[in-house]
């Protein structure tokens, strides 16, 4: 009887096993595809003819949280910010970060988080989205930028 038990217990996790790996997926179609470098971000953009969507965000901010948690999991915004835009998550807890912060973005982004600023292939800003947005409000707003892009 114990032996039957120890057959289907290393049955069971042999299953478990095998369907895990069966089921994989491309990891950039399961998540937005991040870049967490600005100047590796421009040189993207530049080589494959893309605006840059820097999402500024920290620790503290509970409204970046659910932007991640909620808006950035959903399939549509998933494909939609892969496809046509190189985006870089921008942790502002980072001391690195702080001094570009600083430097080039605080008059965009004014320390209102989330905060999603749309660059062109070359780094000049060209729209800013604040606050949380559900995945379809952010759609709609990127979609307006590619067409008047």
């Amino acid at each position: 009887m114990r032996k039957i038990i120890l057959i289907l217990i290393f049955s069971l996790l042999l299953g478990c096993i095998s369907e895990e790996n069966s089921i994989e997926t491309p990891k950039e179609k399961t998540s937005i595809a991040w870049v967490y470098n600005i100047e590796e971000a421009e040189g993207i953009a530049k080589e494959e003819n893309k605006l840059i969507f820097i999402d500024f965000n920290a620790d503290n901010c509970g409204w970046c949280r659910k932007l991640e948690e909620i808006t950035y999991r959903e399939e549509n915004v998933i494909k939609l910010v892969n496809e046509n835009f190189v985006p870089v998550y921008f942790d502002l807890d980072i001391e690195a970060n702080k001094e570009i912060y600083v430097q080039k973005y605080h008059k965009y982004v004014q320390g209102y988080l989330p905060t999603i600023l749309i660059l062109d292939k070359e780094g000049k800003p060209l729209y800013r989205i604040t606050g949380y947005k559900t995945d379809e409000q952010l759609i709609e707003l990127l979609n307006k930028v590619l067409l008047e892009v």
